[in-house]
């Protein structure tokens, strides 16, 4: 069993996905990093407000994070909104989708208070604020150290994951490119009905064309002749086939 994560794992249950967290606006933006590796980050909703210049090591490490939380993000939409309409929709993974996003935001939360407590502390020194080397975020080793590993932040994945089982799902990146095309609106679309039917659009065909070389038009007299004959033959066998 690992050592547990200062920040609890979210239990989040029935959640509404319309709740979002407000207008954010210029918060928590990590600008591009300098020649010595160090990123200017936003702490404040409006731009230029409040902003620390953070130390090489915690300029990696946030950045890590911040694009976690971007993909965790857009991964839940994506997989809520194609993955539910589908036959093999796992509610438990896309509660586990939900728990982690809301989990990552928090940490990043987490980080951006950190921060701002320490420059309060006069840990950090400004304005402008420059963040020293020897600082290290400290809260946020195991999240990177997990994410270099491929180990799931998620303590019911995480055991299953060291034990040597599989979680009861594929936990793999749900992207816009991993995913099926949508069924339409009629429902979900089976493969085997749309090769049978394009069988039976092809045979459709072949009779249309079959008929339409068989036509009286186009019909030498020899061929004329035997249908006729044909029908007369017929019209002798069953006679009141012909009122």
């Amino acid at each position: 069993m690992s050592t547990p994560d200062d920040l609890p794992w979210p239990e989040l249950g029935n959640v509404s996905r319309g709740a979002t967290r407000g207008n954010q606006g210029q918060k928590g933006v990590l600008g591009q990093p300098d020649r010595d590796g160090r990123c200017l980050l936003q702490l404040r909703v409006q731009p230029g407000v409040l902003a620390v210049k953070l130390n090489r090591q915690s300029s990696e490490w946030y950045r890590t994070l911040d694009s976690e939380v971007n993909r965790a993000l857009k991964t839940t939409k994506t997989y809520w909104r194609k993955a539910r309409r589908r036959q093999d929709y796992d509610a438990r993974a896309d509660q586990d989708h939900m728990e982690l996003h809301e989990w990552l935001q928090q940490l990043k939360d987490k980080t951006m208070s950190q921060l701002e407590l320490l420059m309060q502390k006069g840990d950090i020194q400004g304005p402008p604020y420059v963040m020293p080397e020897d600082i290290e975020l400290t809260f946020l080793r195991k999240f990177i150290e997990r994410q270099a590993a491929g180990i799931p932040h998620n303590p019911r994945l995480r055991n299953s994951f060291i034990a040597g089982e599989l979680p009861s799902y594929s936990h793999r990146d749900h992207s816009v490119d991993s995913y099926s095309p949508e069924p339409s609106d009629q429902g979900f679309t089976d493969p085997s009905h749309s090769h049978s039917s394009d069988r039976q659009n092809d045979i459709a065909a072949h009779l249309s064309n079959s008929r339409a070389s068989e036509s009286p038009s186009l019909l030498t007299n020899e061929a004329l002749a035997a249908e006729a004959n044909s029908s007369s033959g017929f019209s002798d066998i069953f006679p009141s086939a012909i009122y």
